[in-house]
């Protein structure tokens, strides 16, 4: 049945691929996916290749076009092709964190490896990697509660917030996340009552005690999503739980990281963490 998805997917993309729009971009990275996850790699680049030509794609839909195909080509054993895909990658964003969800150690070294010859100042040991449960529906007005786990480096994380926006708004609202111990932090994030759906969008950040960054999962120009349901102001405190995946956020490469801006702007910019600077824009 996955096949022959594909298959028809395959043949509108031949059809649509010289005619990539706004509203193509989004229909070309779902399909990119469903391959992906269906471990049909080759079909994957093909479907995903014409993301990262088009112009008219943001900044984040090339970057996410981009990360699946090199993890597709590291998985059909072609690193060449994985290495110069990951360039690409770090070309666009310095401060670049795989999204990544298998926890594979062979990618995380491959990826490593090639900051730390691209990216000076780089230091795979240094800052930390977080683990976090992503629900992937709730219901506006209600209270979301969003936990998030220090695999390595918990010793490093002074405080935990989590940055929520409504997709479409620019600047992002801030939400500390308090410690439950065992290098864990939970945040109550308050979902915006609204009478329509929307998309919460939000990334969550590790901090040290002088306030630099130390991991992260998203980022303000890649954030990760939500979908509410309409909802009013929740009766009680009563958590929701649908299904989960869970996202892996690593050490923020940039050396000299002393804050961030959370604001954002479209369009392309020089990354949103290069060494020496922090620069927010999606």
């Amino acid at each position: 049945m996955a096949r022959a998805l594909i298959a028809i997917l395959l043949t509108v993309g031949v059809v649509a691929h010289a005619d990539v729009g706004p509203q193509a971009i989004e229909t070309y990275l779902a399909r990119g996916q469903v391959m992906y996850d269906e471990q049909e790699y080759a079909a994957a680049i093909q479907a995903l290749s014409p993301v990262t030509r088009d112009a008219r794609a943001t900044r984040a839909q090339r970057l996410r076009a981009l990360e699946l195909i090199a993890l597709a080509h590291f998985i059909r054993g072609d690193e060449g092709a994985a290495r110069v895909t990951f360039e690409r990658i770090l070309d666009i964003d310095p401060g670049y964190q795989l999204r990544d969800t298998t926890g594979s150690p062979k990618i995380r070294a491959f990826f490593d490896d090639m900051k730390k010859q691209l990216i000076p100042g780089f230091d795979p040991e240094a800052g930390a990697d977080l683990e976090h449960a992503v629900p992937t529906a709730g219901t506006a007005g209600r209270t979301i509660e969003l936990e998030a786990r220090a695999t390595r480096g918990g010793e490093r994380v002074f405080e935990l917030v989590v940055a929520t926006r409504r997709r479409g708004e620019l600047g992002y609202r801030l939400v500390t996340a308090a410690p439950r111990g065992d290098a864990r932090w939970r945040a109550r994030v308050a979902a915006e009552p609204s009478g329509k759906p929307y998309v919460l969008e939000y990334y969550v950040e590790a901090r040290d005690a002088g306030g630099a960054a130390v991991a992260r999962i998203a980022a303000p120009d890649a954030p990760l999503e939500i979908a509410l349901a309409a909802g009013s102001v929740e009766a009680g405190k009563r958590a929701w739980y649908t299904r989960w995946y869970v996202y892996a956020g690593v050490a923020v490469v940039a050396a000299g990281v002393t804050g961030i801006a959370v604001a954002a702007t479209r369009g392309p910019d020089p990354g949103s963490l290069p060494p020496g600077s922090v620069t927010v824009s999606p």
